[in-house]
């Protein structure tokens, strides 16, 4: 009886995840896009219609199309690259508040290998949640006081801590990859580095034009390609397998 009354909890938080949560969270996370996306345009109308300093549209949109231009590969790609790590309600707020891949995606990873949740699962998904909106609070209060006494750390703090933070970004890669490497082992973390390796070789000969400018793009792209191809491809073995039993 006891099993039964838990197999049927379980079976209607998975019904509400699957429906009344993921809607509400896809709804309140376009909302915040939408008005992060308005307000994005706020000092141009202040400067526009508030202080009247204004420029040609061509300047407008050549800018624009320069940043699509540098920024379309990431914009296409990164959202696959971390959904798989943060899900949906940490990958709104990721991209709403910034520092998605320096901040995000290891709070969620320290998260799923600590508890040893499936970042997609229910309980997986609200922890990375719970996470990701402390980290964005953390990362706030921080930021607001660097920003009011960032002039004064700068004058007391010496040179070589000033020339030390070049390497957070790399630290931060690193700690990715231990995590990996922790989790994957060597040879199935290493094998994902064959592509980008190939596309830089590739760009380094400057002999394929379009590499030269979309060649990190390309990487992503194609590295999650892979991803995918063998996911399915172990997907289908496991189906396999369990119809040969």
């Amino acid at each position: 009886m006891a099993r039964e009354i838990r197999s049927s909890a379980e079976e209607k938080i998975l019904e509400d995840y699957h429906g009344d949560y993921f809607k509400t969270v896809h709804r309140i996370g376009r909302s915040t896009m939408v008005i992060a996306l308005v307000l994005s345009f706020a000092p141009i109308f202040y400067m526009q219609f508030v202080k009247g300093w204004s420029a040609p549209l061509a300047s407008y949109l050549n800018v624009a199309f320069a940043i699509a231009a540098l920024c379309v590969g990431f914009w296409l790609t990164e959202p696959f690259q971390w959904f798989p790590i943060l899900g949906a309600a940490s990958l709104y707020m990721g991209y709403l508040a910034g520092n998605v891949k320096n901040i995000r995606v290891p709070v969620a990873r320290q998260l799923r290998n600590k508890y040893g949740l499936d970042a997609q699962s229910p309980k997986g998904q609200i922890i990375t949640t719970i996470g990701c909106a402390m980290s964005v609070y953390t990362n706030l209060v921080i930021l607001t006081g660097i920003v009011l006494l960032g002039n004064w750390l700068v004058s007391v703090l010496p040179a070589v801590i000033i020339e030390a933070f070049s390497y957070v970004i790399p630290s931060l890669i690193g700690a990715l990859l231990a995590f990996r490497l922790v989790e994957s082992g060597i040879v199935a973390t290493l094998k994902w580095s064959v592509p980008p390796i190939l596309i830089y070789l590739l760009m380094s000969t400057g002999k394929v034009p379009f590499l030269v400018d979309f060649g990190m793009s390309t990487s992503i792209g194609v590295t999650i390609l892979i991803g995918y191809i063998v996911y399915k491809m172990q997907v289908k073995g496991d189906e396999q397998h369990g119809e040969a039993q």
